[in-house]
């Protein structure tokens, strides 16, 4: 599917169109994350990879980057779906492999509805790309993925709720590519660098072919090898993205899982022979072309392939469209544009006039630069910057003056590269590098001289870059005064009006970007209320919140949330099952300030979480160990149901009572002992909602002490016997009332204390009495409401018995005097 239509404001875009999603947007690790299944695959044998890449070569194989896993992962069969922030259906996978500079994957069964979103991030949160979309569906169904930098990645799938069934049944992971080597990865061995001799393409030996740059690119196949090629031009210029490689990388197949990097390049120059100019530069790895190619023209004498993108690359990338000759003059010069070793783009060069032999051109040895593994499909320019061919192989390094040989462009003309480089039929025998209106979009002042480059080669060589205008139009000799440009964090040094039609922030004429002056502000720990969260200065007031200062964290509960919380509790019946045996039946909160919510009860490493009980707890055997579980259709069935022992968030069952549903969830906590009555211990695992959910909202109540409180219900425990004690202990996690993240632990001990509520009206009776909704014109402690036509009925039961006059006895002098016993014996034996 090809995408000529740039769109920037949808929120549906395709990746294979847009940039890749900033690190500044990247979210940390939350909660959620940690309990999103896992799949591991083990640390590879790196040692063995790296000597087994040296026979690679000799062999004339691509370079390998990482190893594929077979996989079969879907959303229909492995990971969490659950709901994010914003309500809609998510689902989500974590891909991992210990020490992994990098990891890919291979979707071979791919097609997106229209509403599906894809992300896929380092669980770090430090490297990311996406939203993958219905944009990216293609005719051959599948989506290879770049790399994710990191060893520890989560895929992410958004939807809407009628969509789910589609992603389950379109989507899988078939391919888990562990790296290795190459795009970042640390260098171990030598055989990992690139020649020290290699020549960066922003070194001053590349200002002329600055145009013949933006056209080379490197790519992958199958998640797992690599090699150079570069996008040419056609007689037609219409910017369709013919792709030209070596036959020997491509095979004749695959090609649906092509994946191009575009300017990955170190933004300064390394000089040649210097000890860090084969090291790991600083390219980055987030401009990039997926979706993968349609195969056009390929054969093994020549050794070529050339196809086209099923995806134009982003305009904002500046790629070229680099002119070719098809003539058969020889080359008075071979210049070579290729990425050795999977390391940022360089540019070598052949002074001399190349060799020809049969179907190939031959340089005998490099003047300035080399070509490595890596570098195979490379296009070969000659002195006119045409393209001429593309590297086959050959013995050269920075040690030696071996040859490397190309196979011919104009060999190949014949042999299919006709029908599609001049599919117009004009006969043209070259063309130059397309610079019309939809090129570069500007010109570059370098020096005092005027370059027609991409902007981001114009900026990474420390020119000045000119929108929108010709060479003819600006004088390079006497060009505006520069300055630093903060675009975001980025710094550059442009013109004034250059930076501010960018939406720059100009630092003033004849300064520059040493020093950092873009780096993002510092931040530290901001208090707002009692909750913490890690903020710039400006932020935190703005939050009407207290700074703690540069690099203060949360730790150490700074803001003093560890007295935030606390567990409280309201009796709501004594031996209440059907079978009489003594228990009492207690709903457990955690108290909150007013306007928080609590999501998430949980229990980790260093906080366990506890629910026991010194005796035992009721479970009913038609209930379950939360709230989900209690459906309150069956109570006149099994009236118990209603003093099952259960946990919740808000909701006291699978109804949501008293919220319009229940959203809780919960992950990772073996019920077992606690539905067979014992306690709940746990160091991993939590039950859960999302912050969208109104159950999670802090509600007033009205705790066993008749106190008015705010907080949240997490519980309902009946335990046997009225001496029984439970504790209950937990890391709760919710967000204040300016929406900030908090996080605290809350324990309690719960006891009974005889409170008594005889209407059954949800408050103790001594509380009904103390604000009035109750008279106890006798001052037994019972509600009038509850007294017996038995005077003599001092416990309240409807009879006088021996109970009363123990009851008498127990309070005499206090509650009860000579006159109530004397009235107690007179009544004796009433039924009333």
């Amino acid at each position: 599917m090809r995408q000529h239509l740039y769109i920037s404001t949808c929120a549906i875009v395709s990746a294979s169109v847009l940039a890749t999603l900033s690190t500044a947007t990247l979210a940390a690790p939350n909660l959620t994350d940690l309990i999103v299944p896992i799949i591991e695959y083990p640390p590879l044998d790196v040692e063995w990879l790296l000597e087994d890449d040296i026979r690679r070569a000799a062999d004339g194989q691509p370079l390998r980057f990482a190893v594929p896993q077979e996989a079969l992962v879907t959303p229909g069969n492995n990971g969490l779906w659950d709901r994010n922030a914003e309500g809609r259906l998510r689902w989500r996978m974590r891909f991992t492999s210990p020490g992994a500079p990098h990891i890919n994957i291979g979707f071979e069964q791919w097609n997106m509805p229209i509403g599906g979103e894809m992300m896929v991030e380092a669980i770090d949160g430090t490297h990311g790309f996406g939203p993958f979309t219905s944009l990216d569906n293609e005719d051959h169904g599948e989506l290879w993925l770049p790399v994710v930098v990191g060893d520890d990645i989560m895929v992410s799938i958004t939807c809407d709720d009628d969509e789910r069934e589609a992603i389950e049944q379109n989507i899988a992971a078939t391919k888990v590519n562990i790296g290795y080597r190459g795009f970042g990865a640390e260098k171990i061995s030598d055989n990992e660098r690139s020649g020290a001799c290699n020549v960066d393409v922003v070194c001053p030996e590349g200002d002329p072919w600055q145009s013949e740059i933006a056209c080379a690119a490197l790519y992958t196949l199958n998640g797992w090898f690599t090699c150079s090629g570069g996008m040419l031009n056609n007689t037609a210029q219409d910017l369709r993205p013919f792709f030209l490689t070596a036959d020997h990388c491509v095979g004749g197949g695959g090609v649906q899982t092509m994946v191009v990097y575009w300017n990955y390049q170190n933004s300064y120059c390394r000089a040649p022979g210097s000890g860090d100019s084969g090291g790991n530069g600083n390219g980055s790895l987030n401009q990039y072309t997926s979706g993968g190619a349609i195969l056009r023209a390929d054969n093994s004498n020549s050794d070529f392939t050339l196809v086209e993108l099923n995806n134009d690359p982003n305009s904002s990338y500046n790629v070229g469209f680099c002119g070719w000759d098809r003539r058969t003059v020889t080359p008075q010069q071979g210049i070579c544009i290729h990425h050795p070793n999977l390391d940022e783009k360089r540019i070598s060069f052949e002074y001399d006039t190349l060799s020809s032999s049969g179907y190939m051109w031959r340089v005998n040895d490099w003047d300035l630069g080399t070509t490595e593994p890596g570098s195979s499909g490379s296009i070969l320019f000659s002195q006119d910057h045409r393209v001429v061919g593309q590297l086959y192989g050959g013995l050269a390094a920075c040690n030696n003056d071996e040859y490397d040989v190309f196979g011919k462009l104009s060999s190949s003309w014949n042999l299919g590269l006709s029908d599609w480089l001049d599919y117009a039929g004009t006969g043209e025998q070259y063309v130059e590098t397309y610079g019309g209106s939809g090129g570069n979009g500007g010109v570059c002042c370098l020096s005092g001289s005027c370059y027609n480059v991409p902007e981001a080669n114009c900026n990474s060589a420390g020119g000045t870059w000119y929108p929108d205008v010709y060479c003819s139009d600006v004088n390079c000799a006497d060009p505006d005064p520069t300055g630093g440009c903060c675009t975001g964090t980025t710094c550059s040094v442009t013109t004034e009006a250059n930076c501010t039609s960018g939406g720059g922030s100009y630092l003033g004429d004849g300064s520059d970007c040493s020093g950092d002056p873009c780096a993002p502000d510092p931040t530290g720990a901001c208090c707002v209320g009692v909750s913490c969260a890690v903020l710039t200065q400006a932020d935190c007031y703005a939050a009407s919140g207290t700074y703690q200062g540069d690099g203060t964290d949360c730790s150490g509960s700074p803001c003093g949330g560890s007295d935030t919380l606390d567990i409280r509790w309201k009796v709501i019946g004594t031996d209440l099952l059907s079978d009489g045996s003594s228990s009492y039946t207690v709903d457990v909160y955690v108290e909150t300030p007013d306007q928080w919510r609590v999501d998430a009860v949980a229990g980790n490493s260093s906080q366990q979480k506890t629910v026991a009980s010194t005796t035992s707890f009721y479970q009913d055997s038609y209930g379950g160990p939360t709230s989900q579980g209690i459906n309150p259709a069956f109570y006149p069935l099994a009236p118990d149901l209603r003093w099952d022992s259960r946990v919740t968030i808000g909701a006291i069952d699978s109804s949501g009572d008293p919220f319009a549903e229940n959203a809780l969830n919960d992950i990772g906590i073996n019920w077992t002992t606690f539905e067979g009555g014992g306690d709940l211990s746990v160091g991993d695992g939590t039950w859960f909602i999302l912050p969208i959910d109104d159950q999670g909202g802090s509600q007033t109540f009205t705790d066993s002490a008749c106190a008015e409180r705010n907080g949240v219900l997490i519980a309902r425990l009946t335990t046997m016997e009225h001496a029984s004690e439970i504790l209950f202990e937990a890391l709760f996690q919710g967000r204040d009332g300016f929406n900030v993240t908090w996080q605290d632990i809350a324990s309690g001990t719960i006891t009974y204390q005889g409170e008594l509520d005889c209407n059954d009206n949800g408050n103790p009776d001594a509380c009904d009495i103390a604000n009035g909704s109750s008279y106890d014109a006798n001052g037994n402690g019972i509600p009038d409401e509850c007294e017996s036509t038995c005077s003599g009925d001092a416990d309240g039961d409807g009879d006088t018995d021996v109970d009363d006059v123990l009851a008498i006895i127990n309070g005499f002098g206090t509650t009860y005097d000579v006159d109530d016993l004397l009235n107690t014996i007179a009544d004796f034996g009433c039924s009333g």
